[in-house]
């Protein structure tokens, strides 16, 4: 397979077995784009006419706050909200009121770091199918990785044709490894719940709160990272 800039990143990621490695993949992406608008970004016209017409959505905002770069983020919030006043203009009456809520609606939580962000992790995805159809060492490493969040089972589920010649296998290796991750955290969670259970609290006394964590992140995403 010719190595193309991003498999080198999905090969770490399956690595590192924790959590799941789109997950860890999208991560990186977000830090690196949190850093770019805060930094080279806010000078460059090219990303302040992106700022300008989509702004950040709610958690990305928060991450922005939290960079480090006051400056570069009330630049950047400026370059928003100057785009947002040009569109208010004024309403007259109730039908035009609604209207130009409509039209606001679809602006509130647009985002150019979702933008960037959901463009590499499609090309992410479809590269984990190829490089499961065309590198000998991967479906091993894929196998013993420690599956995948719903959201991003679904995407790659999306993508299976992707691994050519290889997709029924790599259709069938993708949801067996998503059950058995899920049989596992249930069962880790089902183990926690009978520590509350004084007939058998003794036996399960090792389980710990990181299965409540680990299910919800499981079902939603790496939402907890504490």
């Amino acid at each position: 397979m010719q190595y193309h800039i991003q498999t080198t990143p999905v090969w770490d990621a399956f690595r590192q077995k924790d959590g799941c490695p789109i997950c860890l993949l999208y991560e990186r992406i977000e830090n690196r784009l949190v850093k770019q608008y805060l930094g080279e970004a806010v000078m460059e016209p090219d990303y302040r006419i992106k700022v300008n017409k989509r702004g950040f959505c709610t958690r990305h905002l928060l991450k922005l706050y939290d960079g480090g770069n006051k400056l570069g983020l009330a630049l950047q919030i400026n370059t928003r909200t100057e785009n947002i006043i040009e569109n208010i203009g004024t309403t007259a009456n109730a039908k035009q009121a609604k209207k130009l809520a409509e039209k606001l609606d679809k602006t509130l939580d647009t985002c150019v770091i979702c933008d960037e962000a959901e463009e590499i992790m499609t090309r992410y995805c479809y590269t984990v199918a190829q490089m499961f159809g065309a590198e000998a060492e991967f479906p091993k490493v894929f196998s013993e990785s420690s599956g995948f969040c719903m959201p991003h089972f679904v995407r790659l589920l999306q993508y299976v044709s992707y691994a050519g010649k290889s997709a029924e296998r790599y259709a069938a290796a993708l949801t067996a490894k998503q059950l058995e991750t899920l049989k596992k955290t249930n069962s880790d969670l089902e183990r926690f719940t009978k520590r509350f259970d004084y007939n058998s609290a003794d036996k399960f006394s090792g389980a710990t709160d990181d299965a409540i964590k680990n299910s919800i992140n499981k079902l939603k995403g790496k939402i907890i990272t504490d």
